[in-house]
Parts: structure tokens; sequence; C-alpha cells
């Protein structure tokens, strides 16, 4: 590992000596902790039954503010949680916006989807066993969570600097599809990177680095990023300094296989951060130019509204997830709030030099990766999920019509009224490129 180490850093040496000239582009970074200060529940897992049990480390907010030569700011955050819910992203962005002038399609919210998290305010949590006092304290929790985001973004704001700004696209080999028969099914192991180096192209500042694979290594009760966690601070420690941060590809059908041990989350993790270093010590593409920000929500559509008596029936049912969702939505019902036949789903492209950088909401399966680079442009497209609000799974019309838990039967833990109408692939790709348009 050490001499690796060495080789690697010999060759960014290399490799930067020949960076081009300064663009006016602007960079700055920032890191909280937001490792919940007392014991609570955790998400992702419904089959829990108690609060957290201690750390194997920190949890972090990381953000990353980019600014053209013209002077128009973006920000991506990195959160090591479980999901990205959709009142934080809308409390956040209108602090940002109040502040710093950044409108919604300027800040991209993006998670690992951790499931060594806690549990936050969003239907997700809603397949938790918790009395109301949990919730109570997963409520006063968010907004913690809110505030250190806020700081997160006012920190890197603040921190904006000259800075040598490139791309590249590297490959990283752990992911397998899920889906049975099990390693059979189609697979994203792409690990596209931004790299941020300091004007005189002497030290890096930041990564920002993505991988196609769910963060289930790990499933007990104590906090902690995995793969994607260790990945962000083996990154961290070998570039002194810098701050690294993860999106998650379409990997909602991806599992990294063998899993449940701590080991294995820092091999994982080791590995990723080895496949980024690889890439930063190529030749990588500048971005230069103006920056471009597009985002949408559009109304996908459900394939069936149940009806009060439907749900009264399912009320009563002995599967706590279902008898939950059907609670839950009888509570709604009879208060005169209808169950909406649509949910406003989030797209967002990125134009970063030759680059387009899609983000889309929820849990997308790797088939919508691997068909927007194909129609986009192989190498000038990354496709970023568990973006701006995670709502449920988002399966390919392959998916969809094979059915099983990505399919149809997640709808259930994620509280939604049934499986999506066919077509929602076709919607979402023909939006994506729509906002990729000049």
């Amino acid at each position: 590992m050490i001499r690796c180490g060495l080789i690697w850093s010999m060759l960014f040496v290399l490799a930067t000596t020949a960076v081009a000239q300064e663009t006016g582009w602007k960079a700055g970074f920032s890191r909280v902790v937001i490792t919940p200060e007392k014991p609570m529940w955790m998400s992702g897992y419904g089959g829990r039954t108690h609060a957290a049990e201690g750390k194997v480390h920190d949890l972090y907010a990381r953000a990353a503010a980019l600014q053209d030569a013209g002077g128009k700011p973006v920000v991506m955050v990195s959160l090591d949680l479980v999901g990205v819910p959709k009142v934080m992203a809308e409390r956040v962005s209108a602090a940002a916006k109040a502040k710093h002038k950044l409108e919604r399609a300027d800040l991209m919210f993006c998670c690992s989807h951790t499931h060594c998290g806690p549990a936050l305010d969003q239907t997700l949590t809603h397949m938790l066993d918790m009395k109301d006092e949990d919730w109570q304290q997963v409520m006063a929790n968010q907004k913690w969570l809110d505030a250190r985001v806020t700081e997160a973004i006012d920190t890197a704001m603040a921190d904006l600097k000259p800075a040598r700004v490139a791309t590249g696209v590297g490959n990283c080999g752990f992911a397998s599809n899920r889906r049975p028969p099990i390693g059979t099914g189609p697979i994203d192991h792409e690990v596209p990177v931004l790299r941020v180096l300091s004007a005189d192209g002497s030290k890096v500042r930041g990564v920002i680095f993505g991988y196609a694979c769910h963060n289930t290594v790990l499933g007990f009760y104590q906090w902690c990023g995995d793969y994607a966690g260790f990945a962000q601070l083996y990154l961290e420690e070998r570039h002194p300094g810098a701050t690294a941060l993860f999106f998650s590809g379409c990997g909602a059908d991806q599992n990294p296989l063998p899993r449940r041990k701590v080991e294995l989350a820092e091999q994982y993790g080791r590995m990723l951060a080895l496949s980024v270093d690889k890439v930063l010590a190529t030749e990588m593409s500048p971005v230069s130019g103006a920056v471009s920000t597009r985002f949408r929500e559009i109304p996908l559509e459900f394939s069936a509204i149940p009806t009060r008596e439907e749900l009264a029936k399912t009320a009563e049912s002995t599967d706590r997830y279902q008898r939950t969702r059907a609670k839950l939505f009888l509570k709604d019902v009879d208060a005169g709030k209808p169950l909406s036949p649509t949910y406003p789903y989030p797209v967002q492209v990125w134009k970063l030099g030759n680059v387009n950088w899609v983000a889309l909401g929820g849990e997308v399966v790797v088939d919508y990766s691997l068909r927007l680079k194909r129609e986009l442009g192989q190498g000038q497209t990354w496709v970023t999920g568990y973006a701006n609000d995670v709502m449920a799974y988002i399966p390919s019309e392959r998916v969809l019509v094979e059915g099983g838990y990505e399919g149809d039967s997640s709808m259930i833990v994620y509280m939604q009224p049934s499986k999506w109408k066919a077509g929602l692939e076709d919607q979402i790709v023909a939006t994506v490129k729509e906002l990729t348009k000049p």
C-alpha cells in the first residue's frame, strides 16, 4: 500500500505540472459533523428495534462551492445519510437563496444512502416501529441537521478562492447486480471524478466522486458512512487539507458483495479511493467557460390510488408495513387531504465543461445511467441518483415489468400508494434531454 501510494503521488505531481492556465474559476469547501449528539433510531432497515449504540466514525455533511469566471456559483452537498428529505432540501435552499442568492437549480443535494445513519423526518422513517417520543427526537434532530447543512453551505461559499477544476472517469469493480439471478444483471462500474487544485496547481483542495452501489455493507447499530464514508476519509488522509465528497450513482439494484463486516466496508472504501487517486494522477479535462444549471419537478404517476374502503381494510392487516401505510393515508383522507395521483419528481442537470451532470431523485436503478450515457455521450455524462429528494425506488421500464422489490413492493415501506405507472422511464429521460439542450 505504501509503495502504491508513493507511485500515485509521483504520477500526480507529474500530471499537475502540465495543468492548464488559470480559468477564472473559484472553489470553496467545508465539512461539518452531523453525527447525532444523542442516541437515536437509525434508518435503512425496517427491522431495527432500538436506537444506535455508538459509532465507527463520524457522519459528515460536506459542501463544495464552485464559481465560474462570470461569477455564477453552484453548491454540491454530500451527506452521510440514507436519503435527502424533501423538506430539508426546501428549507436549506430557501436559506441559501436568502443569504447567497443561490437559485434552486444551483444547489445539488446528494447522499451516500448509508444504512447506518439517523432516521430522518421523511416517508421512509415510517417503516420503523417507533414510539411518539422517538418521533419527537427524529424531528428535533432534523431541525439541527438542517442548520448543520446550512452551515456547511455558508462555510463553503466563504471559502471561495481561485482554483483549477478538471474532470475524469475511472473504474472500480466491487458492485454486483442484486436482482435474481444475482450477479448477472447490468452494472455500472464507472467512477466519475471532479478534481479541484489550488490556483498554482500544487495542492488538491477538493475531490468529488461517485459510484453506483448501495451503501449496505453494514447493518448494525453503530453510526458509520459505510464504504463511501471510508472512501472519503481515506482520500482526505491521502491529500491533507482536501475535502472529499461522494455521490451515489444509479445503484438502487446494486449491492457490495460480500458484506456485513466492517473490514469489508474498509476494503471497498480503499478500493474506491485508490480508483479515484488513479484518475487524479492522469491528465484530466480542464473545466472552463460558464456553468449552467437547470432544475425541474415533473409529475410521475402512480398506477392506482386506493379507495378509503380499501385503506380501512388494509389498516387491519397483520403486516406492520401495510398497516402503517394504510393508517397514515386514512389520517390524511379523513382530514380532507385526498391522496395525490402523482408525485413531483426532481430532475436536475449541471453543465460543467464538457460534462452533463444529471441528478435524479429517488433510488434509481442502473438502467437509467447506462441509457443516458449511451444517448448523451459516454465519458461526458454523469448520473447521480438519490439526489434532492429520496421518495421511493425509481425502476426502469424493464424492472417495473419484472416487479420484485425495486419495481413494486418497496413502495410500501416508502409509504407511497402504489407502484409507478408505466412510462416513467421515457418521461424522465425525455426531461433530462430537454434540460441538457443549449
